[in-house]
């Protein structure tokens, strides 16, 4: 069976977005008023605060955003999240094990303040504290950005994913490994078609699904990979378009030979399964194969139980191991408890328990977020490690774990990009 997390990240410390009454009194203020603040982990190494100052059925307004970095495993500490936005200044109060986070902002005078500097908020809205589990963390103010977002969004999250230069400055990576820091692959216009169509879809009306869908076409129609890959969902779904895998498949195919992840996966999986044409396994593995080697996790899983089992290919538990494996570094739960498996086992790989223990350390970070049923079989296989091992093996189990942490958190930062 496998033991797969309900979320790909986890609940660290609680995504949370408060909406309080606010006093009747007006005063003259420079700034604007918080109504409430949140705070989500992104990686083992990396995480988010926020507060906001608006929230409706249609978007909410952040008013400051503050990304941290710490030491690989720094986030998984016990967290206390504290928060007060009654009175002036806001605040946002956390201790994440020994390392304090203090965020306030003035309304009146429209400044934040982190780690005893005060900035304008009207210059910068975003921050980026490195170090944040040492001595002396580091602020990076990064200038004022775009803090609108939808109703459903996780606000660190979607600014990574839609702007360059935050992304940058919070990864170290140059901006031009991020999708929207490079040369636009299609014009300005056909871009706006394809992003006014992803809105129109999202609504979830049906005549504006079918408006997205036509938009989608039109930038199809000019062989943008983006743009192809969704009208293809929209075939796939039956959102705004007469439901055709067989369709959907044409243009999963182009988008795919463009080097689209997604539409890579979305046609293995339909020649695996047999979605809108025939079963065809070998010809699935090469389509894994390639979004494998963009980093798509679920793309590595599938294919280290294709080479498990003999789907498409002859068994080859070596094989097996080492798409587990890449898929373990990249953070996929399934991956990582064949791993360990595998380790105990001996199979595809000679054994070694300290290393299988590591990467079950790396599983028990995250089990708030497991079926219950998922995590007994994880539990089962851990707790004989914990009666065989020394203490001398346990620590070096923990260190080793440490280092998948970082490993893991770099992958993780930097699928943020991903469009």
């Amino acid at each position: 069976m496998r033991v797969r997390s309900a979320l790909r990240l986890s609940a660290l410390f609680a995504l949370c977005l408060f909406t309080l009454s606010i006093s009747s009194e007006t005063t003259k203020s420079a700034g604007v008023l918080p109504i409430g603040a949140g705070a989500y982990p992104l990686s083992f190494a990396d995480a988010s605060v926020w507060l906001a100052h608006a929230a409706n059925d249609h978007e909410k307004l952040v008013t400051v955003m503050v990304y941290f970095h710490g030491t690989a495993g720094w986030t998984s500490e016990n967290t206390d999240f504290k928060w007060e936005i009654n009175h002036s200044p806001a605040t946002i109060h956390m201790k994440v094990g020994s390392s304090p986070i203090d965020v306030k902002y003035w309304s009146e005078s429209d400044e934040v303040e982190i780690f005893n500097k005060k900035y304008l908020r009207s210059t910068d809205n975003v921050f980026f504290v490195d170090k944040i589990d040492s001595s002396q963390p580091v602020v990076n103010a990064l200038s004022e950005h775009d803090l609108t977002f939808g109703p459903d969004d996780i606000p660190s999250i979607t600014l990574l994913r839609r702007d360059a230069k935050v992304w940058s400055a919070v990864t170290g990576l140059p901006q031009e490994s991020h999708p929207l820091g490079r040369k636009p692959a299609a014009s300005e216009e056909i871009v706006g078609w394809d992003r006014e169509g992803l809105r129109l879809l999202l609504t979830g009306e049906a005549d504006n699904e079918k408006r997205g869908c036509e938009l989608f076409r039109r930038a199809a129609d000019k062989e943008y990979a983006p743009a192809e890959y969704r009208l293809g969902y929209c075939y796939e779904s039956g959102r705004g378009e007469r439901q055709d895998y067989s369709v959907a498949n044409d243009l999963y195919e182009k988008a795919g030979n463009q080097g689209h992840v997604d539409a890579q996966y979305k046609l293995a999986h339909s020649y695996r399964t047999g979605r809108g044409t025939k079963i065809n396994l070998p010809l699935a593995i090469i389509w894994y194969k390639k979004a494998a080697a963009m980093g798509d996790t679920d793309a590595l899983y599938n294919l280290g139980w294709m080479y498990a089992t003999g789907q498409g290919t002859t068994i080859d538990q070596q094989d097996a191991y080492r798409w587990f494996l890449e898929g373990a570094k990249r953070g996929e739960p399934g991956s990582q408890f064949e791993v360990g498996k595998r380790l105990i086992d001996g199979n595809g790989v000679s054994k070694d328990l300290m290393l299988a223990y590591s990467w079950f350390l790396i599983l028990k970070t995250s089990q708030q977020e497991f079926p219950p049923d998922d995590w007994k079989q994880v539990e089962a296989s851990m707790e004989p490690l914990e009666k065989q091992l020394d203490t001398a093996k346990m620590r070096d189990a923990e260190i080793r774990s440490r280092e998948w942490m970082k490993i893991i958190s770099e992958s993780k930062m930097q699928s943020y990009a991903k469009q």
